[in-house]
């Protein structure tokens, strides 16, 4: 028996007993109870239903996958030691700048996110100074620091 058969079932029980037709809060609090069971029961149904549907879709989908693409197609790892590189993909696409501290003259690879923020500290003298960007006619980054 289905859940929305379930419900009408107790539908039929309630009104079977005549409860609806008794004015008391008991018959009242079980009436609405069985309106939401059979609420409840119609939206399980329908999701069931979706859910299925969806599920028909997705197979249909990883079918059509399986036939374009051999195992071949992908590279896999023939050494188990060999690691995935875990690094953020974003990075990748990062541009980055070179800087000179103009306390000890050390070049600096920093990225805009760094830029950004204005204020630039050496790692290797711990100098922080300020980096004001501008670009040339050929759209060339041309810096100017100034020390803090």
């Amino acid at each position: 028996m289905s859940l929305t058969e379930k419900a009408a079932y107790l539908r039929g029980l309630y009104d079977g007993m005549e409860m609806n037709e008794v004015d008391s809060k008991e018959a009242k609090l079980l009436g609405a109870l069985i309106d939401v069971v059979q609420e409840l029961a119609a939206h399980v149904t329908e999701n069931e239903a979706s859910l299925s549907a969806l599920a028909d879709e997705v197979d249909d989908l990883s079918e059509i996958l399986d036939d374009s693409f051999d195992d071949d197609d992908f590279d896999t790892f023939d050494n188990e030691d060999e690691e995935l590189d875990t690094e953020d993909d974003d990075d990748e696409f990062q541009t980055t700048f070179e800087v000179e501290c103009p306390n000890c003259q050390c070049m600096l690879t920093v990225g805009e996110e760094e830029l950004s923020t204005g204020v630039i500290e050496c790692p290797t003298c711990g100098q922080k100074f300020q980096i004001e960007l501008e670009f040339d006619d050929d759209g060339e980054m041309i810096e100017e620091s100034e020390n803090e």
